[in-house]
Formats: structure tokens, sequence, C-alpha cells
């Protein structure tokens, strides 16, 4: 019998699945294997909107979208770029290492019709997943959907269901300072983010807003602003942890970062918003505020999904892990250079979780290993996906079985004593040691010191350790990059980690002096590419044609200067060569199952023999 599974969401985990499967069955197919095609899983995609994509999509149709029209990527590309189609591939020229969304949306799905332009055709587009249970007579999930145009219900059966549905699902907006701006009577505009869309210049030209949150798309709208001609803007970070924070400062000097400060009221009369740092018992009344952008994040939409099917959202975690609380006795953290300001922190309660979900066990639920997610965990997150949906399509074909859920737990387990020796996952997911964090680092500590070298090898630790989980996920699922070992990474991984490291360090702490010719234009993405190549073709990234804040449009001829000629002469073949090897790395069905696997990711019978 023919598995068959459900799919909510063709964003990129939706996408990224089915082109998955595409590239195998095309494997196979060349192979002249048909059996082998037949037994491949058969998947249906239900998308709300009317395209792939997801909120990288340019089209905005109401309800269709979350995310905020102004969409440039913060990090480079090269670490998001494909293994079976590269950019140079798809542009032909070389391009700053900062995309718009648009451009990104474009190469993703070129990448996913390359082999099969009807990949999509079998979507179920405009069609929304209302609920999804679980049959335990039948052992099936009942998936119920309406198709938003015609208002059909439909009912369908399926062995598997994969949430694919993306980290940015639902808008979040504080409800407490939403009242306190309600309540207070507050005259203007008060909106989120993901509302922002091509009338951004009206809201903000010669207009002074204020931004509460300070995530990436905090400091993309201010930079976003700024190229608008805002009047003033005012970033509320009531964490001092944000990107918007490390931003080490912004051009044309109209930007301030109001770090532990949140919205305490209004005043002169309706235009004028108090802020308060609790803690310095320090009240700042901004005036004459027109709009209010909650920057504050977006939270995963499951709503579709019956109790017993959804992730637990609120701490603390990993309570129900009983060998946990064993290794917490008498478990001291390794050595780094914060140990000396911060000392031996007991492990306390684990409010938050990084890439390691306690109710997953690599995507699949635990309670219900045939209920499977796909979510970002990395700073890399398409290229993470693409490794999950492989990972994922390795289990549905048996290419992979399931551990015991004990063993499940016991993978887990390690992974989450791994993350607690990283002093930055620490000190997002364990509240003693975040605690302990903010009462012992006062705001002159080095590790807010823009460029100290300590601080930069904390980050840098933090990104490798990212890149070993990836490496292992990697291998498991017969995944063609290579980046390594669990225990050793490769230079390709090293090259990732570094450009992440540059971009995080000498791009977004760019330090303008007041008064300089730099720093009436100067933004992170202006900063020097020299340093950032693709781990693929080796082509370094390119400045835009102008300042970032002068660029008009987000076509590639909008941001690129005239495109020197890439150095391709006489790779065809190898690269023709270096396909085929890729697409044979695939592994076929008939390949013996792996219930084990040791922590490099080699089959363990066969780490045996060496």
């Amino acid at each position: 019998m023919t598995c068959t599974v459900a799919i909510i969401g063709c964003g990129p985990s939706g996408m990224f699945i089915q082109h998955a499967l595409a590239l195998r069955k095309k494997q196979l197919q060349d192979e002249g294997n048909l059996a082998a095609v037949a037994s491949l899983p058969q998947l249906t995609c239900f998308e709300r909107g009317s395209s792939p994509g997801g909120v990288w999509r340019a089209d905005r149709n109401a309800g269709e979208t979350n995310m905020y029209e102004a969409l440039f990527t913060n990090g480079p590309k090269e670490t998001i770029e494909f293994f079976d189609y590269t950019f140079d591939e798809h542009f032909s020229r070389a391009l700053p290492t900062f995309l718009p969304r648009s451009l990104i949306l474009e190469y993703m799905l070129a990448r996913c019709t390359k082999h099969d332009q009807k990949i999509f055709d079998d979507v179920k587009f405009n069609t929304s997943v209302e609920s999804v249970t679980f049959n335990e007579e039948k052992g099936k999930f009942v998936v119920q959907t309406i198709d938003l145009k015609t208002q059909i219900v439909m009912e369908d059966m399926f062995d598997k269901c994969i949430w694919a549905a993306g980290d940015n699902g639902k808008p979040s907006i504080p409800k407490s300072i939403a009242n306190t701006l309600s309540s207070g009577g507050f005259k203007g505009m008060v909106m989120h983010s993901a509302a922002t869309g091509a009338d951004f210049d009206q809201l903000v030209c010669g207009k002074k807003i204020l931004l509460v949150g300070d995530s990436y798309s905090a400091e993309d709208l201010t930079l976003m602003a700024i190229k608008l001609g805002v009047k003033s803007v005012d970033v509320l970070s009531r964490s001092a942890w944000g990107v918007a924070c490390g931003t080490a400062s912004w051009p044309r000097n109209c930007v301030e970062v109001h770090e532990q400060y949140a919205i305490v009221g209004v005043s002169d009369g309706g235009r004028g918003i108090v802020i308060e740092n609790e803690e310095e018992e320090d009240q700042i009344t901004l005036n004459e505020i027109d709009t209010v952008i909650f920057c504050t994040g977006y939270s995963m939409n499951m709503d579709m999904l019956d109790p017993s099917l959804r992730l637990k959202d609120k701490g603390p975690f990993f309570s129900d892990y009983e060998e946990f609380h064993k290794q917490k006795m008498g478990w001291k953290m390794t050595k780094n250079h914060l140990s000396k300001d911060l000392g031996d922190v007991p492990i306390g309660k684990i409010v938050d979780y990084n890439m390691i979900c306690p109710d997953l066990y690599r995507g699949h639920l635990l309670s219900n290993p045939n209920m499977m997610f796909m979510m970002g965990r990395l700073d890399a997150p398409l290229l993470d996906l693409d490794v999950q949906a492989w990972l994922l399509l390795a289990h549905l074909t048996d290419d992979i079985t399931l551990p015991s859920e004990k063993d499940m737990k016991r993978f887990n387990l390690q992974a989450l004593m791994d993350e607690l020796q990283d002093p930055y996952i620490r000190a997002e997911i364990d509240k003693n040691y975040d605690d302990h964090w903010d009462d012992s680092l006062d705001d002159d500590h080095w590790m807010y010191q823009f460029g100290d070298k300590r601080a930069r090898e904390i980050e840098k630790n933090t990104l490798t350790l990212q890149c070993r989980f990836l490496a292992r996920d990697m291998i498991d699922a017969s995944y063609p990059l290579d980046l390594g070992t669990y225990k050793k990474l490769n230079g390709k991984a090293k090259d990732i980690v570094e450009m992440q490291v540059v971009s995080g360090f000498d791009f977004h702490q760019l330090e303008l002096v007041e008064g300089s010719r730099d720093s009436s234009w100067k933004t992170f993405r202006d900063g020097n590419p020299t340093n950032i190549r693709s781990i693929m073709t080796g082509t370094k990234a390119v400045p835009f044609k102008c300042h970032w804040l002068d660029l008009e449009g987000d076509g590639i001829d909008d941001i690129c200067g005239t495109p020197a000629p890439l150095n391709l002469k006489g790779k065809g073949k190898s690269k023709a060569t270096a396909m085929k090897k890729m697409l044979q790395a695939i592994r076929p069905p008939c390949v013996t199952s792996r219930a084990h696997v040791d922590e490099d990711g080699r089959d363990a019978k066969a780490a045996a023999t060496e």
C-alpha cells in the first residue's frame, strides 16, 4: 500500500519536501526502477494562499501572507544556497550577499521546478486546513479542509501528516501593551509589522514612528523607514537581546534604541507615549508619535491541529524527562570566557527550547511519530529546512527507522546537554543562567562591547554547534552536501560559520562616526563583502550598484551593477558530473534501514568495523 501524506502549507517547508520527493522519483526513473517509483509516498499539499512560497511571496492578498513588504535578507545568501541549483546557475552573475525577498522566492521556485515543471500542479491552493484529528481505530489522520473559493468542505484520511505551516503563522501582539495604547486614547496608527505593505512610505515619510520589539523585523523596518524619509524612529527593546540592540549605529542619526524600556502610558492628548525602565525607575515621554508598529514576532499557527497533536508552547520544558533530573545533579558547565564572571551556575528551569524541541524527535511527535513538524531552528533557515525535508523523506520511505521512545528521548537529552554548554543558547533557555547573566554582567561588560574578540568567539562557538547538528542530519538523510560530522566539521562548514560571524560582527555591528561622510548613508548591508563567497562555486559576493538607501526597486538590475563575467570556463562537464553524483547520492529505497547511528552519523555496525 502506498503511504499517503498530508502536508499543511506550501511555503519553503512544503516546497522542499515535495522537491526532495521529486528528486528521488527522477533518480529512480532514470534507473528504470518503476517498482520503487510506485512505492514512493503520495503527498497531498494544502495551501491557504494562491501560489507556493509562503511568507516569501510577493502577492499580498488579504489573509495570504504575514510577512512585511520591506523584507531583505539579514544574513548572507551564501548560507542558503542549494546543492543542486546554485545562484550562479540561476542568475548568471555575481550578486550582493543581501537580497530582496522577490529574488529569493524566484530562486527557490526555479530550483524546485528545475526537474519537474509541474511539481506544484497538484497542490490544493486556496484551501484552508480547518482541523486535523487522529482516528485511533483506523490509525489514520482525518483532515478537514475548506476551499476558500467555493466554500466546499472536504474530509480525507491520511497515513501521515506533516505540519509545514511555517514559524510566521500568526502575528503576535502583546495584549497588555495594546490595551495600554487603547485605554490611553492613543490617536496614531497601531499595527503589526506583518501589515506593512506597499503604502509603507505614506506611514513613515516625514513621520515619527515607534517600533515595539528589537527583532530582525525592527531592524528591517527601521532601515526601510530611513530610506523612505522618516523623521525619527524609536525602538523599544525590553530584553536588550535583539538584533536591533546589536546594531552599533544607524545612518542619518534619526534612530534611538531604548533598551529595557516598555510602554506604560499615553500622554499629550493621545499623541505622546510614555515608556519606562522599571529597574532604573526612569520614564521618558516620546512626543508626537504618528505610528506604533509591533515588531513582536509571530507564533506558529497550530490551531487546526487537535490538542493531542500540538507542541507544548509553555515551559518548563523537559520536566517529564526523568534522566534530565538525574543529569542535572552535579553537572558543571565547561569553562568558557564567561566562567570567571558567572561562576558555576546550576541548571534551572528550561523555559524555552532552541534546536531541540522536547516533544519531537527529529521532526516526529514523540506521542504519535506519524505526526511530523518542519520548523526553522538555525541561522541558515532555508538550508536547515531543506535538510529536514530530506530527513523526513528518509523516514517516509523507510530508509531510516525510528528508535524506541526511550532512545529518542536519550538522543534529545544529549543534544540538550550539549546546548547547555553554550553560553548564548543556555541564556535563552535556562532561566537560572539567564537571571545570573543579567545580575552579573553590567552594560559595560566586554560581552556588550562591539568588536571584542571574546564575544566574537562565543558567537562563533554557537554557530559551530548549529552546524554540527546540521552536519549530523545531513549524514543521516544522505543529503548530498557534506559539512563533515558532528564531531568534526569540514572546511565548507567552517566557511558557513565564518560568513555568519562576519555578518553578525563586521556588518551588523558597524560603527559610524557622527558627522562623518559614511554616517549619512552606510547600513550593515553596505559592508565590504570581500570575505563572503559561495561554498558551492567559490563566486564572491559583490557590492550593491549604489548605497543600499539609494536603491530603487527589487529586480536584479535594480540592485546590481554591470555584471562581471563568471569564471565558468571548462566547468560545464564537471558541473554535469557533479549533478549526476549528487542524484546518485540519493539513497534508493532498497538499502538497509538504520535504526541507530552513532554520533558521527555513521551506521553503528559499519563504525564498529573501522
